[in-house]
Parts: structure tokens; sequence; C-alpha cells
């Protein structure tokens, strides 16, 4: 059955609740009667204006529950608050922000719960500032009132720092609660270009620190591995992918970064090695009749009956008529073929492949590169 996205709701981003906030609790320190209204009209970047529903309005402070429409991630369903009070310039910390307009407006924006720190170069956000992306700072500053002065913007998301062990934050350097996020302000039903941003993000980060590889992982228990074989490199080397591959290894191409290292269950090798782009079950299938091909040809021709493994459900299932012997034999094949595929999407990169098995024990690192001086084993 297929969803019909049409009927499907838009939300809002971490990014444009927290401008919602803001801009309640000036309105409702200038103008007390604004208690009464539990709603807040705000400028998308878009040129539409929208109407937020907040949770609690008081003089000089708001809150809103952030509503994710029908693609919620960790952080719909959670309090997002501001409190406002004039400041002075001078009260600017070193981890604030100061967003200004052409009206003399100035906002201290500061984090006081749930929003972590920046710590690394080549993020959205600065580094040793509040985790508060570019989009949502000027997102505000586009909604700032025509009130001239300096005001301290205190915001917080409450459990954030729970929320954010749901998220890669700590794996990109972001210590102690979420990002703000969002350049349109919106959260698209269904959408996946959020995820494929923060692998960018990801592999960005990795080239400004200097690193030279990165750890495709698809997954906890791929990264699990790779992490107890690779002790050397730092935790940020480590990327969940999920069904990106073609998006994450040109990304990293990008980057300069042409040592790839892909840790991977024999599902996913199969679907690489069919050349799928993206292999989240919904798009594409189990690449059956690959691994049917590919086995018989690996079989003694000589035999007089060969068991016919495309009829099987899933890779899984597959394997379990597989001889042992043949097991090894076939993973360096479908890494071969995958391989061929990547290099088509980033030519000159180099991969090492390292095949898990569904509990997690590795099957297979082997390496695969344009280079004919570059061994087949690490």
């Amino acid at each position: 059955m297929q969803t019909d996205r049409h009927h499907l709701r838009t939300g809002f981003s971490t990014g444009a609740c927290v401008s919602a906030v803001i801009l309640a609790a000036f309105r409702s320190y200038t103008t007390p009667q604004f208690h009464e209204e539990l709603t807040q009209t705000l400028l998308f970047p878009d040129g539409q204006q929208r109407l937020l529903t907040l949770l609690e309005v008081h003089p000089g402070f708001a809150s809103i529950i952030k509503d994710g429409g029908d693609d919620p991630d960790c952080t719909h369903g959670a309090e997002i608050y501001a409190r406002l009070r004039p400041a002075q310039i001078d009260e600017l910390g070193e981890h604030d922000y100061l967003v200004s307009n052409q009206h003399s407006c100035h906002v201290i924006l500061r984090a006081v719960e749930g929003i972590g720190l920046c710590t690394r170069l080549g993020l959205d956000c600065e580094r040793n500032h509040w985790a508060i992306n570019i989009g949502p700072r000027q997102m505000l500053q586009a909604n700032l009132p025509q009130v001239p002065g300096c005001f301290l913007a205190e915001i917080g998301v409450k459990q954030g720092e729970e929320l954010a062990h749901k998220t890669l934050n700590p794996r990109l350097g972001i210590q102690g609660g979420i990002s703000i996020l969002g350049t349109t302000g919106l959260v698209r039903p269904f959408s996946n270009e959020a995820y494929i941003a923060t692998i960018r993000i990801c592999l960005r980060s990795i080239n400004l620190s200097g690193g030279t590889q990165a750890v495709l992982c698809t997954g906890g228990r791929t990264q699990k591995t790779a992490q107890s074989i690779l002790q050397h490199l730092p935790e940020t080397a480590f990327i969940c992918i999920g069904d990106f591959i073609q998006d994450s290894i040109q990304a990293a191409q990008q980057q300069h970064i042409n040592h790839i290292i892909l840790s991977c269950m024999p599902g996913k090798l199969c679907k690489y090695a069919a050349g799928f782009q993206n292999t989240h079950a919904h798009k594409v299938d189990q690449a059956m009749h690959l691994f049917s091909e590919v086995y018989h040809s690996l079989l003694d021709h000589t035999r007089s009956a060969q068991p016919e493994i495309s009829s099987h459900s899933s890779i899984r299932q597959a394997l379990e008529y597989v001889e042992p012997q043949l097991i090894i034999p076939l993973y360096r094949a479908f890494c071969k073929l995958a391989y061929e595929h990547f290099s088509t999407w980033a030519p000159g990169i180099t991969v090492r492949f390292l095949i898990c098995d569904f509990d997690g024990t590795l099957l297979l690192d082997i390496i695969h590169s344009s280079d004919p001086h570059q061994p087949c084993h690490p």
C-alpha cells in the first residue's frame, strides 16, 4: 500500500521553534496581554508566514512543543523554551551568538539547557559556540522586531542532553545536548535530505580536522565491529550512513577523502554488488538474482544438481544453503562487483571492505583500489 504524500503533515524544525519562542517572549515582554495568545506568526525563509502553536507564554518567557509533522525524529515532542530580558552588549559570553537586525535590535543568544556546545570545525555552527546552526540564526534575524536595544535570550530544550544520545551529535563533536537545526524551518514528510546533509557535515569535519580516512558503517553492529578493529581511529571517523551509499561515497570524495573503509553485512553487500545507489528495502529488492548468479558461477559445474538459491526471500536465508567453503569466495566476488560500481561513482577511490556476520563477527577484510600497487589485504 502506498502512502499518499499529499495527506502528510509538514512539521517545524528546532530552529523554527527557537525563533517562535524568542519572538513570543519579545511580544509578551512588551505586550503583557500577549500571554493570552498561544500562537506565534513566523516568517520563513521561503517568504511565507506560518502560525506556530505555543505551549505557554508569560512576560519574558515562552515555550513550545516541537511538532515534527509526519516525519518525526527524536526531537519530536521536545519542549523548547526561551527567557528574555534587557541586557548589555558586554554580557556576550564566549559561547554566545549576537544576532542583530537593521533596526539596532541586538539579541545575545545563549543556551542554558539541553543544547550542545560545538567543539569541532566544519559544522554549521562555530567552534566553541552553542550548537545553533546558521540557518536558525538567520531565521531569527529576519524575524526580530523593530525594537532598538540589547536583549539576552536564554534558550533551552528539556531533556535535550538525553535526546542527543539518539543523534550523531557525540560523533560530530557536539557535547551536552542537541543541535538547533533547519535551513528552511520546515520538516518535510519522509525526506532523507537532513540525514544525507548530516553525513556530508561529518565528512567535511573529518577533512577540516586533517583526517584522510572515513569509516562508513551501515548500522550499530557494523560500527561496533569496525571500532573494535580500528581502535587507532578517533570516534569522529565512524559515520553511520544507513542506506545512502552513493551519496556517502561521493560526498567523501568531494571532501578529498579517497580512502573509505566500509563496514557492512552480506545483505547490504549484495545490494552494493548489484549497483543500488540507495539500499532501502522500500526502494530495492534483495538482489537475489545476482546472489544466485554469482553463487552458481562458483559451483563445480560438473555437478548434476545445483541448488536454486534465488527462490529464497532473503540473503540471510539463502546463505544457510551455501556450502561453507564458498561463503568467503562469494563475499570476495560481491566486493569486487561493488567496487566496480563505487569507482564509477567516485573514480580513483580506495575501499577497504569489512564484511560482518549478522552478529557482528568479522568475516572478510579486503581492499579494492584502482592503484595496482595497493595490496588486496590491509
